[in-house]
């Protein structure tokens, strides 16, 4: 057995992580935690309720959600020293700055939540740490890795703090606030899905469906998108968020779980019940379904939807994020990656099956359409306003696409 880790969220020690002698792993919530939260309150995860023992297969299941996948999740493991499969390890080496507001320190540790301090880089420590951001520095003798973050995910990417216009390297647990992912090479046929990123996200800003700010980085030969993290709030302080894979208590460690792909679970269908459990509003889920239909989103999966968990026990929708135009780019597998009323395929969904998704939640049929109609409208207005010569990596036919959906659905 291994030394147990204390589990910190919202300055408060909320439970205790434990691995037993045959590597299953549990959480023991603390009496700080139910003294600060009433039972039956989810904080930490929709399957993980304050005060009731959390199944072992869930406790992992919310891990592994927290840490990269396929060979991002191998590259941190070797730069560990642990095994990719050694969820523990893991957790242990980059713990301290996870999605969310969920800190991970040895058993004991003082209050986290401020520790860390930052350095600055110049472009060129920038560019090196994008160009090989599949690799990471190596673990000290506890197994603790200097760059301390995860970050869940496949593509190569990097987290960072930003100071004015200088960015910072994270050191000892500090909170990113930023995360920069690698574009594609120019070769790939997909370069553009940073840019193509970079506007949708700007676009779901003007339709009120994200706060994140973008920014498109060169490098000489690298390019990359930086998104800042809605995640973090003023001075830096940690929102906790948990995505659908996790609050419906699926292990992605296979990445292609958190597709739905013929499969009862993950659906939008569950996205709406976790927020109508925490008296969230699938509203917000409904216009989010809407942006991505129109704008052509074919990889919103489930870790791609995630929800706000506050201090307060109340639940929301998160800000969107990992929003790009794919329809362009004209592959034989034209499917969406959640089904939107029973219909997977790009050319089968119309407008009309988005408003049948969310009466299939329950909404009343007016209310179903109006949310979807006042998105079209204003995803039309948005794209009326926006400025596309701001994004010239974004081809005209991207544009067009987009154009012509949102016309076909007004």
């Amino acid at each position: 057995m291994r030394d147990p880790l204390d589990v910190w969220v919202y300055g408060t020690r909320i439970a205790t992580m434990t691995e037993d002698p045959n590597g299953r792993l549990s959480l023991s919530w603390t009496t700080e935690a139910q003294d600060r939260w009433a039972s039956q309150v989810r904080i930490l995860s929709a399957k993980l309720t304050i005060g009731v023992r959390p199944v072992p297969a869930l406790v992992k299941a919310y891990l592994d959600g927290l840490l990269p996948e396929g060979n991002a999740r191998t590259n941190h493991a070797m730069s560990a020293g642990v095994g990719p499969d050694d969820t523990f390890a893991l957790i242990r080496s980059y713990g301290r700055d996870t999605p969310g507001a969920a800190i991970f320190v040895p058993e004991g540790t003082a209050d986290p939540t401020t520790s860390g301090h930052y350095e600055p880089l110049d472009s060129d420590e920038v560019a090196h740490r994008i160009r090989y951001a599949d690799e990471h520095s190596p673990s000290d003798q506890f197994g603790v890795t200097a760059e301390s973050s995860s970050l869940p995910g496949m593509v190569p990417k990097i987290a960072l703090h930003r100071i004015g216009e200088t960015w910072q390297a994270c050191k000892a647990g500090a909170p990113s606030t930023w995360i920069i992912k690698r574009g594609s090479s120019p070769e790939s046929g997909i370069a553009d899905v940073i840019d193509t990123e970079a506007a949708s996200l700007e676009l779901a800003r003007r339709v009120g469906l994200t706060t994140v700010d973008t920014e498109i980085l060169e490098y000489e030969d690298v390019r990359a998108i930086a998104i800042s993290r809605y995640d973090r709030g003023p001075g830096e302080a940690r929102i906790h968020q948990e995505d659908l894979a996790q609050a419906v208590g699926l292990n992605t460690s296979d990445p292609n779980r958190k597709f739905q792909w013929g499969s009862k679970l993950p659906t939008l269908r569950h996205a709406a019940d976790v927020l109508r459990e925490d008296g969230g509003n699938p509203d917000d889920l409904l216009r989010l379904v809407t942006f991505s239909h129109l704008v052509g989103n074919t990889d919103m999966h489930a870790k791609n939807i995630s929800f706000i968990r506050r201090a307060d026990g109340s639940v929301t929708l998160s800000p969107a994020y990992d929003i790009s135009m794919h329809l362009h780019h004209r592959r034989d597998n034209r499917r969406f990656a959640l089904d939107v009323n029973g219909k997977f395929l790009v050319d089968e969904v119309t407008i009309d099956d988005v408003v049948a998704e969310g009466r299939s939640w329950g909404l009343p049929e007016r209310r179903a359409r109006r949310v979807v109609d006042t998105t079209v409208a204003d995803l039309a207005k948005a794209l009326d306003g926006i400025d596309r010569s701001a994004h010239p990596g974004v081809s005209a036919e991207a544009w067009t696409i987009v154009d012509e959906r949102v016309a076909a659905a007004s």
